[in-house]
């Protein structure tokens, strides 16, 4: 009995000891140039960390992303996203999100943990960023601007715009802000915690 508890316990130590290397390694793996098609057709796989450039024909699919993000479509990132990010169609981070200067898509950005904004987000349809968040600078957007647990220092530019704190200004058809320290113009205009809390063309808050 007590060979086989001891055989089961270095079994069990030898897969452990292999899925702390292959996580190791995967952790490792890093290129500083991706070229892509679109995955799986695409150099590095998508387990490697980028950390340069990722040149994308149609998308690209990686684990992290750091420097310069180029698709005609779009780029996908699972872990963590940090540089500018340009994109035909879509811009989507499945983890933290710190773009430097620029994040444009020709649809949307789609941020789905901590995003920070430093510079412009830019969309033809929508900027979607749901974790607590900040933008420092401008976020615009020809639809929307969903930004619910973010904190902008700067302006949203949309038909819709929706932020958590706003310093500074809200120009759009809607608008709805959790706290206002500015002005918002549009036709209705929302501040959760302000002495207006819904007002037509134009709302203060200090």
């Amino acid at each position: 009995m007590l060979k086989y508890i001891a055989a089961l316990t270095l079994l069990l130590s030898g897969a452990l000891n292999i899925l702390t290397s292959s996580e190791a390694s995967a952790a490792a793996a890093v290129s500083p140039l991706a070229i892509s098609i679109a995955p799986p057709v695409q150099f590095p796989s998508d387990e490697f960390s980028i950390t340069g450039a990722r040149l994308s024909v149609l998308w690209g699919h990686h684990r992290d992303t750091y420097g310069l993000d180029i698709g005609a479509l779009g780029n996908i990132t699972d872990q963590t996203f940090t540089g500018i990010g340009l994109s035909g169609l879509f811009n989507l981070t499945y983890g933290n999100t710190t773009a430097l200067g620029l994040q444009a898509a020709g649809l949307l950005n789609m941020n789905t943990q901590k995003t920070d904004i430093y510079g412009l987000q830019l969309a033809g349809g929508a900027n979607w960023n749901t974790a607590q968040s900040s933008v420092v600078g401008l976020q615009v957007a020809l639809l929307a601007n969903h930004s619910p647990n973010t904190v902008v220092y700067g302006a949203q530019l949309g038909l819709y715009n929706r932020a958590q704190d706003v310093y500074g200004f809200q120009i759009g058809l809607v608008n709805f802000a959790k706290s206002l320290h500015g002005i918002q113009i549009g036709l209705v205009n929302f501040n959760e915690t302000g002495i207006f809390g819904v007002s037509p063309f134009l709302n203060v808050g200090f």
